[in-house]
C-alpha cells in the first residue's frame, strides 16, 4: 500500500497543498473514497473537487454514503425555524462542495459522485443522484470500492496525545476493511489521507492507527471545527408504543442493535424504564398487549424483568441512546476477544475476576497447554491473567528477577506465582459496545470526548464486517452474541412478510439497503437471534391515511423467506417458520383496523386465506384512539417525554419542533388546517400568563412582527399546533 521510499506521512496545514501532493503521487485519475456520515475529510474533498472542477483533465469519482447537509427548512415556516439553528449549530461547518452541483444536476462531466446510502428522502426525483446510486450491502462496499479502483481514501481523524497515533474514531467501519483488502492485493496503489480534527472523540481499540499508516496528514487550526450535529427528533406515542413492544422482546444477557432516530431514542428510553421504573414498564406493556394478542408471539413471552446480566451492544450505527443505556446499568454485559474465554464466562465456569480457577478452566478446556508455551503466556498476559513481568528467553520462562520459572500449572504455588499481581483483578479486554460508526447530537460527541479512560476502553469502534456478518470469527461471534435482537425500521411490509425499507415502486431510492439485510440474515444464523422490523401501521400521504401493511409492492429490501418478527404499535407478530396463511393472518391482526377488511378480501381472493375466516374480534379495534387511551394518564405521560434523551434545542425550539411535526401531518388539507388556525388565532390574541410560552415561540420564529396576511395565517397555524402540544401534558425532556 505504501510507496517505497516515500516520506510517510507527508504533513500539510493547507488542503490545496495536500491536493498538489496527492495528484503528484497518484496522477489525474482519482477514485476517492469518503466515509459515511461525519467522518468525511470535508476540507480535503472540497479542495480536490474544486481542482477537478477547474481542470477537465482530472477525472474524479467520489464514492461515499450519507452525505450530511445543513438543514434547509421547507417553506416559510421551515425557514424561520431552521435559520437560527444554522447560525448556532453549523456556522463553522463546511458543506461538501459537490452537494449544490449534484442537487442542481450541474456536476462537471469529469466528476462523478456515487453513494450506496443516501440521506433518507433527500434525493427523490434527483436524476444525477438516482442514476449514480450503488445498491450494495454495507459489508460488500469495501470490495466494491476496490473493484472500482479506489486509490485515495480521505477521512477525518482524531489526534492522540503523543502525536504518534491517530484514531479513525467515528468511521473505522469501511476504512479498516479497505486497508486490509488493499494489503491483500499485491502492489495495489492506495493512499490514505487523514484530516486531523481535535474535536473528534479519540476512540481506542481497532480504530487506532500509527502515524505511519497514513500517506498524508492535514493538521492545523483550519481543520479544528465542530462536528456535524444531528439533533434528536421528538418522539410520538406511536414510536413509544412500538418501543414498549420491542423492549419486551429483548432478553437479559443478550445482544442489541438499534438505529438512529426517534424510534431508536424511544426504544432506548423504554429499556431504561424497564430497569428503573419496572412496575410502570410492566403495566404499559400489559395494557398494550392483550392476552389474546400474545398468541401472535407465543414463542416470545414478554421479557419484562430488570436486567441482571445486562446487554452487550453490537451495532453498525452507535446511537446516542446507547450511552443512556450504559448509564442506566442496562448496557453492561462485556464480551471478550476469545471464543473459549467467552464460552467459559457464559457458562459461569469462570467469572471476570482473575484467579487460579480461571487458569485451571483454560487448561481443562484445551485453550492453554501445561506446561505453558510462549504463545500461551502472551495470551494470558494480554488478558491480564499472568503477571506481565514474566518473559521467555529461548525455551525458558523467566520471572521478574530473570530467574528460570516453572511454567507447570499443576501446583498451587506455581499457579499463584504466575498470577502474581494479577490475582483478584478484573479480566482485561472486556468490551460492552462494538460499533461501526456514530452520529448524533452535539451532546453525544461531548460525552464521548469526556469519557473516563476505563469507560472509553469498553467501546471498540471497528470494521463493519466484524459487526454485520459472521463469516470471519464465526465461533467467537456466536459466543459473544447470544439472544441477539437486531432492530431495524421499514417503510412498508407486504402481507406475505416481505419488507420494503429503501425504495419506491418507481425505483426511486429513498435511502439504501445499508446493513439491514446483513442483520436480518445474521439473526437467522445466530442461535437464539431474532430480526425485529419496526413498522408504524400507517402513514400520512398527500393528506390521507395510508396503511404501511400492503397486499403487494414491486420493490423489496428483505425477501419474504427471511421474514421474522414484525412489530407495529398494535402488537408483535412472530412470522418465523410459519405458513403463508398464518403469516397473513398475524399481520392482519397487527394492522390498523381501517385497512383490515380490504387486505383480508385480497388474501381470500388469492386463495391464501380461507373464505370463511374472520379477523378475531379482539383485533378489530386497532386504532390511534386505542393507543391514546393506553397513555391517557397524567402519571404515565410523565414517563414519556418528547425528547427522552435530551436535546440540543432550546426550550422554545423543542416546543416548536413538536408543533411543526404535528403541523406537517395535517398541512396537506386546508380544511384540516382551518380549526387549527382558528384555535391559533385565539391564542395569538390571548396575552394571559398561560399563553406566554406560545408568544415566546412565535417570537423565536419572528412572527410577532409579521404584517402580511399570508404570514399571519402561518403564525396562527403554528400557534394552534403549539396549543395542541400543551394539551398533551407530556414533558419535553427526559432526566
Amino acid at each position: 500500500m505504501k510507496e517505497t521510499g516515500a516520506d510517510n506521512p507527508q504533513r500539510f496545514d493547507c488542503a490545496e497543498k495536500c491536493v498538489d501532493a496527492v495528484l503528484d503521487r497518484v496522477g489525474k485519475r482519482i477514485v476517492l473514497g469518503l466515509p459515511l456520515g461525519i467522518g468525511k475529510a470535508n476540507h480535503f474533498a472540497n479542495a480536490l473537487y474544486a481542482r477537478a472542477a477547474a481542470d477537465p483533465s482530472i477525472s474524479l469519482t467520489i464514492f461515499t454514503a450519507l452525505t450530511l447537509e445543513r438543514p434547509i427548512g421547507k417553506g416559510e415556516i421551515g425557514r424561520r425555524f431552521v435559520q437560527p439553528l444554522l447560525d448556532r449549530f453549523y456556522n463553522h461547518y463546511q458543506d461538501l462542495g459537490y452537494t449544490p452541483a449534484r442537487r442542481k444536476g450541474l456536476l462537471p462531466d469529469n466528476i462523478e459522485v456515487c453513494e450506496f446510502f443516501m440521506q433518507p428522502g433527500a434525493y427523490l426525483g434527483n436524476a444525477i443522484a438516482q442514476q449514480n446510486y450503488v445498491s450494495a450491502n454495507y459489508t460488500h462496499v469495501p470490495r466494491d470500492l476496490l473493484d472500482r479502483g479506489i486509490n485515495v481514501l480521505a477521512q477525518m481523524i482524531a489526534p492522540g496525545t503523543s502525536g504518534n497515533s491517530y484514531s479513525l474514531s467515528s468511521n473505522p467501519d469501511l476504512t479498516l476493511p479497505v486497508m486490509q483488502l488493499a494489503r491483500e492485493r499485491d502492489d495495489y496503489p492506495f493512499f490514505l489521507v487523514g484530516e486531523v480534527n481535535p474535536q473528534l472523540p479519540y476512540m481506542v481499540g481497532d480504530s487506532e492507527l500509527a502515524a505511519d499508516e497514513f500517506d498524508f496528514l492535514l493538521e492545523g487550526d483550519t481543520f479544528d471545527t465542530p462536528l456535524f450535529a444531528a439533533p434528536s427528533l421528538p418522539v410520538g406515542l406511536t414510536e413509544y408504543s412500538l418501543a414498549f413492544h420491542i423492549a419486551s422482546l429483548v432478553v437479559d444477557g443478550g445482544t442489541l442493535q438499534v438505529g438512529i432516530g426517534a424510534l431508536g431514542d424511544a426504544i432506548c428510553h423504554a429499556l431504561c424504564l424497564r430497569q428503573s421504573d419496572n412496575d410502570d414498564f410492566r403495566q404499559i406493556v400489559q395494557d398494550l398487549s392483550s392476552d389474546d394478542s400474545l398468541q401472535l408471539r407465543e414463542r416470545l413471552p414478554p421479557a419484562v424483568d430488570t436486567f441482571e446480566q445486562g446487554l452487550y451492544g453490537a451495532s453498525e450505527m452507535v446511537p446516542p441512546g446507547f450511552l443512556h443505556l450504559r448509564r442506566a446499568g442496562v448496557l453492561k454485559r462485556e464480551v471478550y476477544p476469545d471464543a473459549v474465554v467467552q464460552r467459559l464466562l457464559d457458562s459461569d465456569e469462570i467469572s471476570t475476576t482473575v484467579n487460579e480457577e480461571m487458569l485451571l478452566a483454560l487448561k481443562n478446556s484445551g485453550r492453554i497447554s501445561c506446561p505453558l508455551t510462549p504463545a500461551d503466556t502472551e495470551f494470558l498476559q494480554r488478558f491480564g491473567i499472568v503477571d506481565p513481568s514474566y518473559s521467555w528467553r529461548g525455551h525458558k520462562l523467566l520471572n521478574p528477577q530473570g530467574e528460570e520459572e516453572e511454567c507447570d500449572l499443576h501446583s498451587e504455588h506455581g499457579r499463584r506465582r504466575l498470577l502474581g499481581n494479577c490475582l483478584n483483578k478484573k479480566l482485561r479486554g472486556g468490551i460492552w459496545l462494538h460499533g461501526g460508526f456514530y452520529l448524533g447530537p452535539e451532546a453525544m460527541y461531548r460525552e464521548l470526548r469526556e469519557l473516563p479512560d476505563d469507560e472509553r476502553s469498553g467501546i471498540n469502534m471497528t470494521a463493519i464486517d466484524f459487526i454485520n456478518e459472521l463469516q470471519q470469527g464465526r465461533a467467537l461471534k456466536i459466543a459473544q452474541r447470544p439472544h441477539a435482537r437486531f432492530i431495524n425500521s421499514a417503510m412498508m411490509v407486504t402481507l406475505n412478510g416481505a419488507v420494503v425499507s429503501d425504495g419506491l415502486a418507481n425505483n426511486q431510492v429513498v435511502s439504501g439497503v445499508g446493513g439491514q439485510y446483513n442483520f436480518v440474515a445474521q439473526a437467522h444464523e445466530l442461535p437464539g437471534g431474532r430480526s425485529i422490523i419496526a413498522l408504524p401501521s400507517t402513514r400520512i400521504s398527500d393528506g390521507s391515511v395510508k396503511s404501511n401493511i400492503v397486499w403487494q409492492y414491486p420493490h423489496t429490501t428483505i425477501p419474504r423467506h427471511l421474514r421474522d418478527i414484525i412489530v407495529t404499535e398494535y402488537g408483535v407478530a412472530d412470522l418465523r417458520g410459519k405458513s403463508d396463511r398464518d403469516v397473513m393472518v398475524a399481520l392482519l391482526c397487527i394492522c390498523d383496523s381501517r385497512f383490515q377488511g380490504e387486505l383480508l378480501e385480497k388474501a381470500k381472493s388469492a386463495g391464501k386465506v380461507e373464505k370463511d375466516f374472520a379477523i378475531p374480534l379482539q383485533f378489530t379495534a386497532n386504532s390511534p384512539e386505542r393507543i391514546c387511551a393506553v397513555f391517557d394518564d397524567p402519571q404515565r405521560l410523565t414517563l414519556l417525554p418528547y425528547f427522552p434523551l435530551g436535546t440540543d434545542f432550546t426550550e422554545e425550539e423543542a416546543q416548536l419542533a413538536i408543533a411543526l411535526k404535528s403541523l406537517n401531518v395535517c398541512s396537506k388539507k386546508w380544511w384540516k388546517m382551518l380549526p387549527l388556525m382558528l384555535q391559533g388565532r385565539r391564542a395569538w390574541k390571548d396575552h394571559s400568563e398561560s399563553m406566554q410560552y406560545i408568544h415566546r415561540c412565535l417570537a423565536r420564529m419572528e412572527f410577532e412582527r409579521t404584517d402580511t396576511y399570508e404570514h399571519r395565517l402561518e403564525a396562527y397555524a403554528v400557534a394552534g399546533a403549539l396549543q395542541k402540544f400543551i394539551d398533551q401534558r407530556r414533558p419535553l425532556r427526559g432526566e
